[in-house]
């Protein structure tokens, strides 16, 4: 919960906060540390790093610094104090109640993967099934108390939603997805299903038995009838991951899309594999970009010729690039979280795909033949996607055919019909 930004990098060097702010935190910004904005206890929902074991997803802390206890500079304390309240004069109704000052957000994602235009053509993933196979969710959250959601529980007997990780992110997951409050989600009138397959174990990592994972992708297409699953998780291609790869290729046969995460574990270690089941053909791996359009460092990277045989055009691993760092979602509660990882942009991939199978309900599973449509969706992401600098053409390790662009997606879908004719 932002207040308001304040040059006051010199009492934080050294000179102390008065008691008058004490118990007030504060959160440098991002394009000036100097600057600082007092923020609200309650957002203690930021995350420790952690990786996990089954989850493509590295949340990440931000700077957040507790003002020091003490009475130095009481006299300049009090002219803090006073900016303090004539900003709030400012910005906010008098009468306003400072529990009505907004958390911070990551708009931009949704702007620069071509979402919020899509939206702006009355498109709502109306008519579309989701299923997300995460760690459940927490529908206590205020931006999500409307949403309805088909719930089962693999991990435990729970018959109402619950969302085992301790760091919630099968909520941040679905929030990305269909929020309706502070944050505003890709596509917030899908028909989602959750099932909640993964819990967090005694080392706090998300991480979940292989045959519950793939129990949980056969009753999403099986009894959910989902047209879509997504897929923010995924294993070590060369150690295991077998029964999850065989769920995704029964879905996909059926003409299920899968939207899955590439992985968190780019860099100079990279492998060159990128995580199952994204290494699923028909599968769309997903990796991650900053704010800036630069691939993020961890995302996880292919190498075709580690496998060549399977990764043929539009197939080779990753297939696209989305936001998915420094993104906000909802947290336990009332709170927001936020973190970085290709879980995040698998997600926003998921939520532009509803809105254009809204728009063209002909590529529906229910109304295709089988894996048809699913090829020609991925050739037209392949011919959609935006390049980023420095990519290699036609298709690169890290950034795959190019950065997510859900208004050319559609446009060229739209360009490309029919299929499996």
């Amino acid at each position: 919960m932002t207040i308001c930004g304040l040059w006051i990098g010199e009492y934080m060097a050294g000179k102390g906060i008065p008691q008058e702010l004490d118990g007030i935190g504060y959160l440098p910004e991002p394009s000036d540390h100097r600057i600082l904005s007092a923020v609200d206890p309650s957002i203690s929902g930021w995350q420790e790093d952690f990786r996990s074991k089954v989850v493509g997803w590295e949340p990440h802390k931000p700077p957040l610094t507790q003002a020091p206890r003490g009475r130095q500079n009481r006299t300049i304390g009090v002219w803090v104090v006073l900016a303090i309240f004539i900003a709030l004069f400012l910005l906010l109704d008098y009468q306003q109640p400072i529990t009505k000052l907004t958390y911070p957000d990551s708009e931009w994602a949704w702007e620069d993967s071509g979402i919020r235009e899509l939206q702006n053509s009355n498109l709502s993933g109306q008519g579309v099934n989701v299923c997300i196979v995460d760690t459940g969710v927490d529908i206590s959250h205020p931006d999500l108390q409307s949403v309805q959601i088909h719930f089962k529980d693999f991990v435990g007997t729970s018959t109402t939603a619950v969302d085992y990780g301790d760091s919630n992110h099968g909520t941040m997951m679905v929030g990305i997805l269909v929020a309706d409050g502070h944050i505003s989600g890709a596509a917030p009138n899908v028909t989602l299903s959750v099932a909640a397959a993964l819990q967090s174990d005694t080392d706090g990592e998300n991480s979940g038995d292989e045959e519950t994972v793939a129990a949980a992708i056969d009753w999403c297409w099986q009894e959910q009838d989902a047209d879509i699953i997504s897929l923010s998780l995924g294993g070590d291609a060369m150690s295991g991951g077998k029964s999850t790869y065989s769920a995704v290729e029964r879905a996909l046969a059926a003409g299920t899309y899968v939207i899955a995460a590439a992985g968190n574990d780019g860099g100079s270690d990279d492998d060159g594999y990128v995580a199952t089941p994204a290494n699923v053909p028909l599968a769309i791996a997903v990796g991650a970009v900053n704010e800036d359009g630069r691939l993020w460092n961890a995302s996880s990277q292919g190498n075709q010729q580690l496998d060549s045989g399977l990764r043929l055009s539009p197939n080779e691993k990753p297939e696209v690039v989305a936001p998915g760092v420094e993104i906000i979602s909802t947290g336990r509660d009332n709170t927001y979280f936020r973190s970085s990882g290709t879980s995040d942009a698998t997600v926003f991939v998921t939520g532009a795909l509803a809105l254009i199978l809204e728009q063209h309900n002909e590529l529906l599973p229910s109304q295709s033949s089988g894996s048809s449509c699913i090829e020609l969706v991925k050739d037209a992401l392949v011919n959609s996607s935006a390049h980023l600098t420095g990519q290699v053409m036609p298709h690169d390790d890290g950034a795959g055919y190019g950065a997510l662009d859900s208004s050319a997606w559609l446009a060229e879908i739209s360009a490309t019909l029919p299929c499996g004719q």
